[in-house]
């Protein structure tokens, strides 16, 4: 005897989209700790006046080889494909993320390797800081962007929402 709870197509398709969501938002958690970290490392060395331009590149490249990954696994639809199997519009903000990413990968190598020049083109520690906070801020407003754009494509493919 077959019991209907078991053969849920529907149920088990939304389970699947809820767990690829929520490994997405982890993702966009463990890079904004990481963001976070960087600023709290920046600032404790600001206020000792400790400037260590080539550590902060090294630093940057790190973060860079970790938004690489989540970029990648975002572009090759591993986070969306649930979603997007669920609600195939969803697919037209993948070429947006795409081109933000690329952007972002540029700025934070570009930043990186002028940090670790032997003479780093920043006046002072303060012009790097606030170069490193705007990126960072900017960087932040896209994953928190991005983050808000899948739980909505979610929502809106959510069998639960279509009665």
């Amino acid at each position: 005897m077959k019991h209907r709870d078991r053969m849920n197509p529907e149920g088990d398709a939304k389970k699947k989209s809820h767990e690829h969501l929520q490994f997405l938002l982890d993702s966009h958690e463990e890079i904004l700790e990481h963001i976070r970290q960087l600023n709290d490392w920046w600032k404790e060395l600001d206020e000792r006046g400790m400037p260590k331009y080539g550590e902060m590149g090294t630093r940057m490249e790190g973060l860079k080889k970790l938004l690489s990954k989540h970029f990648c696994d975002e572009e090759q639809e591993g986070y969306f494909k649930p979603l997007m199997d669920e609600s195939p519009g969803f697919c037209i903000m993948v070429p947006d993320f795409q081109k933000k990413h690329k952007e972002f990968l540029t700025r934070i190598d570009d930043f990186s390797t002028r940090l670790k020049q032997s003479e780093p083109p920043f006046q002072n520690w303060n012009e790097a800081l606030q170069e490193l906070q705007g990126l960072l801020d900017e960087l932040r407003n896209n994953e928190n962007e991005e983050i808000q754009r899948v739980r909505e494509a979610f929502e809106n493919s959510s069998p639960d929402q279509s009665s």
